[in-house]
């Protein structure tokens, strides 16, 4: 009875050690290896996006605007417009917000429907006038983003003073490390900026819609 006694004790006091020593590996190795997963996690782990703030060069950008007549005579003037400075935010390559400020005392028209009798500066004087923008009481016009929407860039145009909410359409959104370039379309109605001029001629309706493409860069 002892004899069977004192092997059972030796098989349990066996198959503890097996279970517990069996297949192990040692202090340095386990921590080696806790080392490398570590490593591995790090090296996989998704980079965060980098915010960043971008100066408008005006020089390298501008507004283009176009505006038009229907009726018995059908024609359209369009031109550029200069940007006098502007802010944008993005975190990536993404758009965040921004605003920039339109400088209305540059307005140039691009059209050739000029001539020695009817110059293009008679054009910009009218435009000037209180007839359009008002530019002596309102030099400038600013375009302050609210939204970002994927393509659809929202924001405040204020145009004469007075605001609305208009919506920019992306076609180009371009960042480097530095520079960024942003190309898009936002047409108005200059109805609602009481920019209320009627043609003379009363079979030529001047169209209530301007469109502005914007063509901006900016650098960090």
């Amino acid at each position: 009875m002892k004899k069977t006694s004192l092997i059972l004790s030796t098989l349990v006091i066996g198959a503890l050690g097996a279970s517990c020593g069996g297949d192990s590996k040692s202090h340095d190795e386990s921590h080696d290896e806790a080392s490398h997963e570590g490593e591995n996690h790090d090296a996989a782990a998704p980079k965060m996006a980098e915010a960043a703030t971008w100066m408008v060069n005006s020089e390298a950008s501008n507004v283009k605007w176009t505006g038009g007549t229907s009726g018995a005579q059908v024609y359209s003037h369009f031109g550029s417009i200069a940007i006098m400075e502007g802010k944008f935010n993005t975190n990536g390559e993404v758009l965040e917000g921004g605003a920039v400020i339109i400088d209305m005392t540059k307005i140039s028209p691009e059209d050739e429907g000029y001539s020695e009798e009817q110059p293009a500066s008679d054009l910009v004087g009218h435009l000037s006038s209180p007839d359009f923008f008002d530019v002596e009481a309102n030099p400038t016009a600013t375009f302050n983003i609210t939204s970002v929407n994927g393509s659809e860039v929202t924001g405040d145009l204020t145009v004469r003073g007075i605001t609305h909410e208009e919506t920019l359409m992306v076609e180009i959104m371009e960042v480097t490390p530095e520079n960024m370039h942003v190309k898009g379309n936002l047409e108005f109605d200059r109805q609602k900026y009481d920019v209320a001029w009627e043609h003379y001629l009363e079979d030529v309706i001047l169209s209530d819609m301007i469109a502005l493409e914007f063509d901006i860069n900016a650098a960090k």
